[in-house]
């Protein structure tokens, strides 16, 4: 028969082992089709024979090209899992962590967007363009007309740690480890 002290010994190492394999259980680097962790977008990948590696972090803030992108995505999924709706206001990005939120501000005529970072891109092989907005975002700030402006984009990690948390994904620090 056990004593009190022996059964309360027994009790934590068993709480203690079963907290451990939960959390083995749940890694998210053996379990990547897991909706609560970053699924793959924090993998570096190779488009056009270029390899990028994605940030694990919101600080960004880059001048450059942006463009757009709208009929023929739409309705197509994204990198984040979701459909593209180019009557939403979001946008595509080479590194930034997917779900991230960004000021999109238009240097030509001063027009800023916050846009969700949802997709991968651009990938025109040019490196001036640095982000493609949704039709809408590219409406909002004055250029769909045109094709391209240049741009000043902001990451806003608070933001983007809440769009992770709704996307059910683990949210990135602020700043770069």
């Amino acid at each position: 028969m056990l004593n009190e002290a022996s059964y309360s010994n027994s009790i934590l190492k068993l709480t203690t082992f079963s907290f451990l394999a939960l959390l083995v259980a749940c890694s998210c680097e053996d379990r990547p089709g897991d909706k609560r962790c970053h699924a793959g977008s924090e993998r570096p990948y190779i488009v056009n024979g270029v390899k990028y590696y994605p940030q694990t972090h919101y600080q960004y803030t880059a001048v450059g090209e942006a463009s757009w992108y709208g009929y023929d995505c739409h309705g197509k999924p994204t990198a984040s899992g979701r459909t593209f709706d180019r009557n939403k206001l979001t946008a595509a990005h080479r590194t930034l962590p997917i779900p991230s939120v960004v000021i999109v501000e238009n240097l030509k005529n001063r027009k800023k967007v916050r846009l969700l970072i949802n997709d991968r891109g651009p990938f025109a092989r040019t490196n001036r363009r640095i982000i493609d907005v949704s039709q809408l975002g590219a409406e909002e700030l004055g250029f769909r007309q045109a094709g391209f402006t240049k741009v000043r984009v902001t990451c806003l990690p608070k933001e983007s740690q809440l769009a992770a948390i709704a996307y059910k994904r683990k949210p990135y620090m602020s700043t770069p480890r």
